[in-house]
Formats: C-alpha cells, structure tokens, sequence
C-alpha cells in the first residue's frame, strides 16, 4: 500500500486536501478528498502496528482513516496551525506527535485530543526507535530535543550554521541528521553529543569480549549511580535484534551474556552489530562483528 498527499482543484472555487492510493506499487492510484474547504495535504503516517489507520495533516488540521484511506475523519480537537509532520511510536501505537506551525502536538489517544507539548514553526518531528521518551523537533530556529515524551524541549544546535532546519533522520546506534534550508545536512553524533564534543567525557563504557565473536557475547558495564538501564542489539541498518537488559539497576557492577540469537530465537547471520547501552541520560554504542 502506497499513499501520496496533496491538493487539487475541486472544479468550482478552491483547492481542497487529497490523499492518493495505490495497491499495485504505483501502478494506479485512487483518489480521496478529505475536506471540502480550502486545504493542502503536507504530512502521511501509518501505524506501524495496523497498516489499515492512517493520518494525513495539512493545511488545516489532522485526518484520520481507520479503514486504509477509503474514508477518513477530522481528528484535530486541540490542534492548531499547519502540520508538517507526523511521527508514530513503533511500540505505543496510540502515542503520536504533529510537528505544526504552532508547536510539537501530542496525542496518547490515537488522535482524538492533542496538546501542545512546545516549541513553534515545526517542520519536522521524529521519535528515536530504541527510546520513545526520545524526540526531536526541526524548526525554523534550530532543532530541540525532549528526554520525557514530549516537552521541556532543550535546544541541541552546536556547530549548525544554518538554524532554519527542515527535516530530520536518525540511525539510533550513531547519529541524528538535521536537514537546513540552504546550507545542506549536519549530524549529531548520538554516542557524545554535538558532532564536535569528541572530547567531552564518556561517564559510562560499554564492554564487549570478545569482539569479533562467534556467538556468545558478554557485555558490562559499571553504575555510578542508580539507573534504569536499556541495553540492546542492533543490526547495521539500525532495526532491534535483541533487547538484552530493561529494568532500573543499582549502582555497582552489571554484566549480561548475548547467546548471538535474536528476538524469535534464531541464530543471527554474521555480519556488523551495534551494541547500544542507556543508563538514565547517559549512552554508549559499541560495534560488534559476529562471524561464523
């Protein structure tokens, strides 16, 4: 299933928001008006978890389909301004996030209501696949970061030129790409901080012995302080092979074994890995290559 957003003329006196369908690949498309007021279609997300609802937000406001486009419903009742885009949790289906001009807009109720959680002429949102309390928001005065789910946005923009951002993408073992509006794309390095804190120090190390490995793996680690810790392993284009540790640990030393299988139990195929530990608001990635 493919979706296109948009607007066309509605034949007698404005433009009005469409999304588009196609079934075959592309091949043929079928058309949808969502409104019948002046409108244009800028954002499209599908839940992750049921491909049949999908949101599509605009100029104005925020559309809902619960049957993969064939008919959709206004679902904007505290949602203001133009929106440019639509982030979906991967594990908390009925959590989004509208980046619109107006703000970052919440929702923990699949888009009935939403709240402003900050921050204003939004571009772009995007929530970090390995830790959904992770958000990050491009605007027209730089890119802010929230570490709670939405609000107390802190601004991360060390080293940009340009702080007209416009887009952004992730790879969650390593960076944060931040798209400018003319002076191309900056990255952030997710292990440090700003790309060019390499030398700010490192509070907590991830061990991995031994490295290469043929299967058996074992990461530790050493608390300072208590913390709840998520340590996992990710494959090279940076989607979860296996959640290791999830829990609030004490201070003190950890360790856990990897047997070298993913989350279903199967041998994982040689190749690159990224190891990546959180504790608290601390990170460290480590790269991991299992052979034969």
């Amino acid at each position: 299933m493919v979706y296109s957003g948009g607007y066309v003329y509605d034949g007698v006196s404005t433009y009005v928001m469409t999304v588009s369908k196609s079934t075959d690949g592309g091949v043929t498309w079928q058309r949808d008006t969502l409104s019948t007021t002046y409108s244009m279609c800028y954002a499209i997300a599908v839940d992750r978890t049921n491909s049949n609802v999908v949101y599509a937000g605009g100029y104005t406001g925020m559309y809902k389909s619960t049957d993969a486009g064939n008919t959709w419903a206004l679902s904007s009742t505290g949602l203001t301004g133009t929106v440019n885009d639509i982030a979906i949790g991967s594990t908390k289906a009925n959590t989004l996030f509208a980046g619109s001009s107006s703000g970052v807009f919440k929702s923990t109720n699949a888009g009935a209501s939403w709240t402003n959680t900050g921050c204003t002429n939004v571009c772009a949102v995007l929530i970090n696949p390995t830790n959904e309390n992770e958000i990050y928001a491009a605007t027209n005065t730089g890119v802010y970061k929230s570490t709670t789910g939405g609000g107390g946005w802190v601004a991360i923009n060390t080293g940009l030129t340009n702080l007209n951002t416009t887009s952004l993408g992730i790879n969650a073992t390593n960076y944060l790409f931040v798209g400018t509006d003319g002076s191309g794309m900056a990255r952030w390095s997710l292990g440090v901080g700003a790309e060019e804190q390499a030398s700010s120090p490192i509070r907590i190390k991830l061990n991995v012995q031994p490295n290469p490995s043929s299967g058996r793996t074992a990461f530790s680690y050493q608390l300072t302080n208590a913390a709840r810790v998520f340590l996992a392993i990710y494959d090279i284009q940076g989607r979860l092979v296996q959640q290791l540790v999830c829990t609030p640990q004490s201070p003190g030393a950890h360790s856990v074994v990897w047997n070298g299988v993913n989350a279903n139990g199967d041998r994982v195929a040689s190749g690159v890995y990224f190891c990546a530990l959180n504790a608290g608001e601390e990170r460290s990635v480590e790269k991991l290559i299992i052979t034969e």
